[in-house]
């Protein structure tokens, strides 16, 4: 058992996954349809937008940061699309301006923040409201339909595998090789455990900064593009409340609010056990107001494990 506890302490996201699999038991045995191979896929189909948005700002958040614009980056993002799409009726030109526009608008964030040495939260709450009103001003805060043929990255299917479930095993992939393997991730985890100190070693702080926000802001775009397809169309509410979900996968998943200490592995188990939480409720026809309140709890719990431990460590140096 010692070894087993030591192994938890370590790898942080390990204790999601055995909530989720517990989690997964529960509501086995509260609702039959749980465990229907449809119902499996509709949850990791459905995970896929969050889990994605997961793994750009488990780079965000392990340098000590924050990207609460999120949620309006994927409206500008699918805005973008929409209103590119209906008037050129060029998908492949939508795509690319819509993803270009995600980045520029995440690159903007790392960049102010940098700039401006103003704490993340605020930064990002001002370009929340930026981003969200450029698109509501485009658009005309009208929903504009997408036509059902251009929906294929959000319904389409490869090898009987949902497009929304290989983007997100790629996006992964990509994540864990960025975090681990780069330096780019070594940066991002000193940047995390000390700013003062990476900039003494003269490590590329405002570069490394600006790059994992236009990450964040790449993964954001996919996933805006992801889930206007999904839904067939522009809706004036998009993205609103996904920021919170997000940053709740990553923070559920081991990723240390205060930097330093992340894991893409268990920023998208993060957002699975979330999707499950609302798909498990669904199943048991559980009023949709309580919904929030119970992701709210489960953040809650995380964020006072995560200072509970952050303190323990402190002790522990002293």
């Amino acid at each position: 058992m010692g070894k087993i506890g030591v192994f938890i302490s370590r790898e942080r996201w390990v204790a999601i996954v055995i909530a989720t699999v517990f989690l997964g038991i529960v509501f086995s045995f509260l609702s039959p349809a749980f465990l229907q191979m449809s119902n499996f896929q509709a949850v990791f189909v459905q995970a896929s937008v969050t889990g994605i948005m997961a793994v750009g700002q488990t780079f965000v958040i392990v340098m000590a940061g924050i990207d609460i614009s999120i949620g309006a980056i994927l409206f500008l993002t699918a805005s973008t699309f929409a209103i590119v799409m209906q008037s050129t009726g060029s998908y492949i030109l939508a795509f690319v301006i819509s993803i270009v526009a995600a980045c520029t608008a995440g690159g903007l964030n790392g960049y102010l923040i940098h700039k401006s040495k103003m704490a993340p939260m605020i930064t990002t709450l001002a370009t929340y409201n930026i981003y969200r009103g450029i698109a509501i001003h485009i658009t005309s805060a009208q929903n504009i339909p997408i036509p059902r043929e251009e929906t294929f990255l959000g319904n389409g299917k490869f090898l009987g595998i949902p497009i929304p479930l290989i983007l997100l095993v790629g996006i992964f992939a990509i994540g864990i090789y960025l975090y681990g393997q780069t330096r780019f991730g070594t940066y991002s985890k000193a940047i995390g455990n000390s700013r003062q100190s990476a900039k003494e070693s003269n490590l590329p702080v405002a570069t490394t900064t600006v790059f994992a926000y236009l990450i964040g802001g790449l993964t954001t775009g996919i996933a805006g593009v992801v889930l206007l397809s999904r839904t067939g169309g522009l809706q004036s509410g998009m993205g609103i409340g996904l920021d919170f979900t997000v940053i709740a996968a990553v923070v559920l998943g081991g990723t240390k609010l205060s930097g330093g200490t992340g894991s893409v592995v268990g920023s998208v188990i993060g957002a699975i056990f979330l999707v499950l939480i609302d798909n498990g409720l669904n199943l048991m026809n559980a009023s949709p107001y309580i919904y929030d309140a119970v992701r709210g709890s489960v953040l809650l719990v995380a964020v006072i494990v995560d200072r509970v431990s952050a303190m323990k460590q402190t002790k522990a140096l002293q």
